[in-house]
């Protein structure tokens, strides 16, 4: 329980004091996103027509696991950054 007042809690959160910090995690995250998208659209190409073996097998590999989880966190945290400001708006 804090003893501080309403005021006092609501003070220095004004304007620019937290939107600069989204706006640029938000690119960020955008950017992150671009050679993770190309890798995976690229990958998929060259796993069309294989098995279900064969791809888990790709992905036990620690290169496309660690690209894969790269893209799976960035892309969802940008997609909750970018809901945010949806619901703020």
């Amino acid at each position: 329980m804090s003893l501080r007042t309403p005021l006092g809690k609501a003070r220095g959160l004004g304007s620019a004091k937290d939107g600069t910090h989204h706006f640029w995690v938000q690119r960020l995250t955008a950017i992150a996103l671009i050679p993770l998208t190309i890798w995976f659209v690229a990958a998929l190409v060259s796993l069309t027509g294989a098995g279900h073996g064969e791809v888990t097998e790709w992905l036990r590999k620690p290169i496309p696991a660690i690209l894969m989880l790269l893209l799976v966190v960035s892309g969802m945290y940008h997609l909750k950054l970018g809901l945010q400001v949806i619901v703020e708006d």
